[in-house]
């Protein structure tokens, strides 16, 4: 296992934020969907009062949906989308990999359903934000560029539901 993860990251990381593009955002949106698919069945198990089984599969996905949150995050910043978007984007996979290691760590059904809550909330995130970020950068050329060094993202960047796209 541990050389597939190894493998994944050396070929994400060759990627770079190069080949994020609207279509990735969107895809990224998508993956967001299937691993929404993919906890459902996890939680319930849960809420059953059992531990669910993480496959690697589940667990590998979730890191690179994590990930690629952040490649996006950086993307962003280059495309002339808003930087409340990357923001979003770099605290939604940050919140990813915390939910997944708190999934992995627990010890009761309780504590992996609260970590499977978490993580089906971002992921309607993910999807709205995904959305957001791909009509943003596709019109980008409507709004001025600045070649100043972009501002640092807040401590608790606003959701994105609450966020009005330019």
């Amino acid at each position: 296992m541990l050389k597939q993860i190894c493998i994944a990251s050396a070929l994400a990381l060759a990627a770079g934020t190069a080949s994020a593009s609207p279509e990735f955002a969107e895809l990224w949106g998508a993956k967001a969907t299937a691993l929404a698919s993919d906890s459902a069945p996890l939680l319930d198990t849960a809420r059953q009062g059992r531990l669910p089984v993480l496959d690697d599969d589940y667990v590998i996905e979730v890191e690179r949906f994590a990930f690629n949150a952040t490649r996006l995050g950086a993307w962003t910043r280059q495309a002339g989308v808003p930087s409340t978007i990357g923001c979003r984007f770099l605290s939604l996979g940050e919140e990813a990999e915390n939910q997944l290691e708190a999934l992995e760590g627990a010890r009761s059904a309780r504590a992996s359903a609260d970590a499977l809550d978490g993580l089906l909330n971002l992921f309607a995130d993910a999807r709205t934000l995904s959305a957001a970020a791909a009509w943003s950068a596709r019109h980008a050329g409507d709004q001025p560029v600045t070649l100043s060094q972009p501002a640092p993202c807040p401590e608790q960047p606003l959701r994105i539901d609450r966020v009005a796209v330019r």
